[in-house]
């Protein structure tokens, strides 16, 4: 339970006051649920109730899980154990790899004016393979989004 603590508020974003959007209150949900998961793997939890500690969470906790890749979320609430919990931590290098190709995908969305067209699939695509690569451990996959 300690290192996914420790996970979240390394990865811990401020919250705004802005009304949370449909995405957001899933992704909320979905922390809600990977927090029941690890209370429920945890050899330190158990005779506990997962509902009950992961609900006396702070929302400090719940932020900063809304604010990790979903793939990591993803990973960890495939996790059958702790070290699995803690595998699906990535490196700092394919972290940064990820941001990279999400911040290009976001230019991409504003210079073809996405607010006015819809976005074409094939260029979400392009981002979406290479962030795929950073996460699969391909920490140098967003390299050439740099120079762009």
């Amino acid at each position: 339970m300690k290192y996914l603590v420790l996970a979240i508020a390394i990865l811990a974003a401020c919250e705004d006051d802005a009304v949370d959007t449909a995405e957001v209150k899933a992704t909320k949900l979905e922390c809600k649920a990977l927090f029941r998961h690890i209370v429920s793997i945890s050899p330190q939890s158990q005779g506990q109730e997962p509902d009950k500690v992961a609900g006396a969470l702070p929302s400090e906790d719940i932020a900063g899980c809304v604010a990790a890749e979903p793939e990591m979320r993803a990973c960890m609430l495939a996790a059958k154990d702790v070290a699995g919990v803690k595998a699906c931590i990535p490196s700092d290098e394919v972290l940064a790899c990820m941001h990279v190709a999400a911040g290009a995908k976001k230019a991409a969305h504003e210079k073809a004016d996405t607010d006015k067209t819809p976005v074409d699939p094939a260029l979400d695509a392009k981002f979406d393979g290479i962030r795929a690569k950073c996460w699969a451990g391909d920490g140098k996959a967003a390299d050439a989004l740099k120079t762009i």
